[in-house]
């Protein structure tokens, strides 16, 4: 039977038209205790998703599509290892990356590892990493795109106030020669070390972008650039081909996801940033979200019930974007970050058997940190005509005790959910806001490497969620796979100034419109 004939589902339209004239504002006054009854508590976080379009029946609908999608079983099948990656038979144990050590084999290998981590980060920090020339180690620059970029690159900068060396970054994802040019220029070859992340290394921006690094340290005089690069993979025959010295590779596995893979040996800039016990704290935020996600009840269950809330609004109120405003400046890549865990996870439309989907899967992901966000695109979140969901994060403290600006900050935050939901009905004409724009307000005490674990942990399991209703592979990424394709074959065309006819008209006038502007 398809989704959209089940039961629950049937069940879920049939209540959408019933409470679709429904305003939020008004199940508040019917329930005194509705944010009570709508909100969680984990650690240090306290979620409140009362502001949202629906009702204590809405929300047993959508258990009882999550029962009959056994949402129970298939996270169980996600955190002990079966092959949930169905499309590439393999498992997707990104959780086992933050495992404490079990004794089994795969957790032998991620302690391992992390280990090996230890080591370089506590030889990097007291001096001990040195470059060709013998001086020590004081740069470095991450080399890799997608999971293996965005993961390290926004943890950093989440991270920054916890600093524990004066190592400086940069990282290096887009081919665009201008991304690495800034970072070799901010440089010093004789102090910089180059990481170079890619699972099969072979992933062509950053074998292009390290190989540009490579000639740097040969025009700078460098005889012996091998000292200065490490490699992050699961291919380690390439990249010892490559050049890279044994020692100098780091190991991550076919069962780590580029998006999931923070968490992994991909996290080393992270880890010499923070410092090992740090990273430690890290991971154990983000194990203590898959205890949660595991152990509670689907009633209770932070990741169950915003990815079932995702679902209502895509399936039955046809929204089409979520939009993420980190009232926390710390948390500007987040949007970023987020927008690649979910819409390359759940971007799909066949389902598990390779049937298309009859459905919306999938949201676009977008945002920015408040309050920047208020004078820019939230007008259209207020008075536009679409229905966009929102995410409101906020810390509650300051780490330098600036409580003025965190009052205001705060303040905004909680204003804008406010706002989203009630309008201004007495108004009239330009100036009426309707209001009944659904948010979900996520707090936390302080922005610390375990909260930021358990967060990132919590929009993970979110995302898997929703591809366990939907019955798609949240784990694979063919259409990724078409682009870097085609992009071979015209990038061959581009070397060798020759036009293949087989392309459509507009594709040949391109590259041919390419090819004589290259060439005058």
């Amino acid at each position: 039977m398809h989704l959209t004939d089940t039961p629950a589902w049937q069940k879920l339209l049939q209540h959408q038209q019933n409470i679709s004239s429904l305003h939020i504002r008004d199940v508040f006054a019917d329930d005194p205790g509705r944010a009570d009854k709508f909100s969680i508590k984990l650690d240090d976080f306290y979620i409140d998703y009362s502001k949202h379009r629906v009702t204590t029946e809405t929300l047993q609908l959508l258990f009882a599509l999550a029962d009959q999608s056994e949402l129970k079983k298939q996270i169980g099948e996600l955190i002990s290892g079966s092959k949930v990656n169905v499309s590439e038979q393999r498992a997707a144990l990104h959780t086992a990356l933050r495992s404490p050590d079990n004794n089994t084999d795969i957790s032998k290998l991620v302690h391992n590892e992390l280990s090996y981590m230890e080591q370089f980060v506590n030889k990097l920090h007291a001096g001990e990493v040195k470059g060709y020339s013998g001086k020590s180690i004081d740069t470095l620059i991450n080399i890799g795109i997608g999971g293996s970029d965005l993961g390290p690159r926004m943890t950093c900068e989440a991270l920054k106030d916890v600093k524990t060396s004066e190592i400086k970054f940069h990282f290096v994802a887009n081919i665009d020669a201008n991304e690495i040019n800034s970072a070799l220029s901010a440089s010093d070859p004789e102090t910089t070390l180059f990481i170079v992340s890619s699972k099969s290394f072979g992933t062509e921006e950053t074998l292009t972008n390290a190989k540009t690094a490579r000639q740097w340290l040969i025009e700078h005089s460098c005889n012996d650039p091998a000292k200065h690069f490490i490699a992050i993979t699961a291919n380690v025959p390439a990249a010892e081909e490559y050049g890279i010295p044994p020692e100098n590779i780091f190991k991550i596995w076919d069962w780590v996801g580029g998006r999931y893979s923070v968490w992994s040996a991909i996290g080393l800039p992270v880890a010499a940033s923070i410092g090992m016990d740090n990273f430690r704290k890290f991971l154990a935020g983000a194990h203590a979200m898959d205890e949660h996600f595991k152990n509670a009840p689907i009633t209770k269950n932070i990741p169950a019930i915003l990815g079932l809330l995702d679902i209502w609004y895509i399936n039955f109120f046809n929204a089409e974007t979520l939009a993420v405003i980190p009232y926390d400046q710390s948390l500007q890549i987040l949007p970023a970050y987020l927008s690649q865990l979910i819409m390359e996870s759940n971007g799909k439309n066949v389902d598990q058997s390779g049937r298309p989907v009859e459905y919306k899967t999938g949201a676009i992901i977008w945002g920015n940190v408040g309050t920047n966000a208020q004078h820019t695109f939230i007008q259209l979140l207020h008075q536009g005509t679409h229905l966009i969901p929102v995410d409101l994060l906020v810390g509650l403290k300051n780490r330098k005790g600036q409580q003025e600006h965190q009052d205001i900050l705060v303040a905004n935050c909680i204003a804008q959910g406010e706002a989203l939901m009630t309008g201004n009905s007495d108004k009239q004409g330009y100036k009426m806001i309707k209001g009944n724009k659904p948010s979900t307000t996520i707090m936390y005490e302080q922005l610390s490497p375990y909260t930021l674990g358990m967060l990132l942990a919590m929009y993970e399991h979110r995302t898997f969620v929703q591809a366990a209703i939907w019955n798609i592979n949240p784990f694979d990424q063919w259409g990724v796979e078409l682009g870097k394709k085609i992009s071979a074959s015209i990038k061959n065309e581009l070397q060798e100034q020759r036009t293949d006819t087989t392309y459509d008209s507009s594709t040949t006038n391109l590259i041919n419109y390419y090819l004589n502007r290259k060439n005058n």
